[in-house]
């Protein structure tokens, strides 16, 4: 090789190996940077955790970035542990009895990120002690508390509460088996308007976990329902509950 032949390939190879450790020098830069910007992401998001756990569950709602971050949180979980029951859109099914999410209409308490919380905490006649659990809707038909002519007369006046098409002569009788040998009004209350420490539904709205048209109803008091949503704590952490809790409650009141 001649001596200009080997000076320029002394020049193409210092030249490779430059261009080499310049590129290498830029990956480690990228890196560097990647590293501090999640260690950044990292720590801010440790901060709001801490943050939405220690803010009091009765104003959360109102911090905006609590919001935004629970909600982010909240999305992967609720698809992986409740859209199956409550329905990716969070309607939930009438089949199951799983109860629409988004609407104002709640069975237990006011549908605050407190009460939203306590279901998710220890769950709907789920085993768990602290669980909601009081009473659930008996099999009058079953059982043999009343008659089938009883049940379809109380469910032609559950149709009259809820300004439904209804037989008039029925119903009359229906609210007096309501008010009387029924006891219905034990958990719905006098005026139908359900209680919320029992989970009573108020039947006056019109709005049903498990339907409102005449069969709905009629199997409802005929072999009771008996509806079970698990206790979280434990597969899920305290500030992933929390997440959804404040997630589920933004998602009801959207637009108000």
């Amino acid at each position: 090789m001649t001596h200009d032949g080997v000076t320029s390939a002394r020049y193409f190879a210092r030249s490779v190996s430059g261009k080499r450790a310049r590129w290498a020098a830029a990956v480690i830069s990228v890196c560097a940077v990647a590293a501090v910007f999640w260690a950044i992401v990292e720590v801010r998001g440790s901060h709001l955790k801490a943050q939405l756990l220690a803010t009091p569950p009765w104003t959360v709602a109102d911090d905006t970035t609590l919001v935004r971050f629970a909600t982010d949180q909240a999305k992967p979980l609720f698809a992986a542990h409740c859209a199956s029951c409550h329905g990716a859109a969070m309607m939930g099914d009438r089949i199951a009895g799983t109860p629409n999410l988004v609407d104002a209409v709640w069975l237990f308490g006011s549908g605050s990120v407190f009460d939203i919380e306590r279901t998710i905490l220890f769950g709907i006649r789920s085993g768990n002690a602290k669980a909601r659990n009081v009473t659930d809707m008996r099999a009058f038909g079953q059982r043999g508390l009343l008659s089938d002519g009883e049940i379809r007369n109380v469910v032609q006046y559950v149709l009259k509460l809820s300004h439904q098409r209804y037989q008039a002569e029925a119903a009359t009788e229906g609210g007096k088996i309501f008010a009387g040998k029924g006891e219905c009004f034990d958990c719905h209350s006098n005026d139908a308007r359900g209680n919320s420490d029992y989970g009573a539904p108020d039947l006056t709205v019109n709005t049903w976990s498990y339907g409102g048209d005449a069969q709905s109803l009629y199997n409802s008091v005929y072999f009771g329902r008996h509806g079970i949503c698990p206790s979280w704590l434990g597969p899920l952490d305290l500030e992933q509950i929390r997440a959804l809790a404040v997630y589920i409650y933004s998602a009801s009141h959207q637009g108000t």
